[in-house]
């Protein structure tokens, strides 16, 4: 049985980020917390669509499954990788959609408030009406300055990369903290978990470490990138949005569209160099190619596990995607323009509100 100590250690190092997301920000918020549900459950139909998938080329094409394991790697990581970015940006379309909802209705919230307000007025009512209107429109202005792209594409991104890596690593930790060692008169006779024969695993493809810290580290580094993946998957879907929006305003289709996909290169390109995405449509088009680009790169880097001690090539290559794609984050996180202009807005205009409501409190 391996060391209680180094299954606690492989745990903490393989769940922290979500963790700590979990605890210091979604849990605080019960809209949040209904969202990382949400979005758990697409990544299980994603894996659902991807194991689907699996089982009809390998029972048609014997081919794949005997091409050796570089050619399995493929056969997986290509419909495992489209089938997670189809099933994140129907995600995020449909939060879309439930957020439009919202927002009707606080819209209409605050009319009504605001009517009762100028009736109250009218009549001259007293002090506790005014501040009961005071205090919805402040329930109102937290419902909304929660829904903003960042705080709900951190949740998103949470509950997807929990239950990403519960996939990916909850397996080898069962199976190697679920049965101890056993023996008679002091002969071991069976038990050990994974190995057999007691003792911790270790594997080929990383004969210096254990499988469980391995196995840690990639379930670690994947946790993160499926964040910051969701929060770059926001930004585009909503970029797109917007330009599915002013499209009906339009005229003049076949210029648009070339200018559109000339403007998505050039953006990707500038991704690709860590140089910042545009706040317009082609950067949100670019930001989805950059998603499924550097998540098929994240798959395919894990190929040197298939050999004698891949993983040292592989760990620092997985290490070097979460920067890249870190890095492409922060450019589009640094210009200010990650939330749409109607979020930044309304933030300002909430933030001023306070402000001037705060300052009212403390001349009285």
């Amino acid at each position: 049985m391996t060391s209680p100590s180094l299954t606690f250690g492989s745990i903490l190092l393989a769940f922290s980020p979500t963790f700590s997301l979990l605890f210091l920000l979604i849990f605080q918020k019960p809209q949040l917390v209904i969202l990382a549900v949400c979005s758990a459950f697409a990544y299980l139909i994603s894996a659902l669509l991807s194991s689907l998938f699996w089982l009809i080329t390998s029972a048609f094409g014997n081919n794949v499954t005997s091409s050796g394991s570089i050619g399995t790697l493929l056969a997986v990581a290509i419909p495992g990788v489209f089938c997670q970015m189809i099933v994140r940006c129907f995600f995020v379309r449909g939060y879309f959609k439930v957020e439009a909802v919202i927002r009707r209705s606080v819209a209409k919230h605050e009319e009504e408030t605001t009517a009762a307000a100028a009736a109250a007025t009218n009549n001259n009512s007293n002090s506790n009406d005014n501040n009961n209107v005071s205090d919805a429109h402040a329930e109102t202005n937290a419902l909304q300055l929660q829904l903003n792209d960042l705080s709900c594409s951190l949740a998103s991104g949470c509950g997807y990369a929990l239950l990403h890596s519960l996939f990916l690593y909850g397996t080898l930790l069962a199976s190697e903290s679920g049965e101890s060692n056993s023996y008679n008169d002091g002969v071991y006779s069976g038990g050990g978990g994974s190995t057999g024969h007691g003792g911790t695993l270790y594997q080929e493809s990383c004969g210096g470490m254990p499988s469980l810290i391995n196995g840690a580290l990639i379930a670690c580094m994947f946790s993160i990138l499926d964040v910051m993946w969701m929060m770059l998957c926001f930004y585009g879907m909503r970029r797109r949005s917007l330009s599915q929006t002013n499209s009906t305003t339009t005229s003049d289709s076949n210029t648009m569209t070339e200018s559109s996909s000339s403007g998505t290169m050039q953006s990707i390109f500038q991704g690709l160099t860590c140089q910042g995405l545009n706040d317009s449509p082609s950067g949100g088009n670019a930001a989805i190619v950059l998603v499924t680009m550097t998540h098929l790169a994240a798959s395919l880097v894990l190929a040197p596990n298939a050999y004698e001690d891949g993983c040292k090539i592989s760990l620092p290559l997985l290490g070097g995607v979460v920067v890249w794609v870190g890095l492409m984050l922060r450019r589009v996180m640094t210009k200010g323009k990650f939330l749409p202009e109607d979020q930044r807005r309304r933030i300002q205009g909430m933030q001023l509100g306070l402000r001037t409501v705060g300052e009212s409190h403390h001349v009285e």
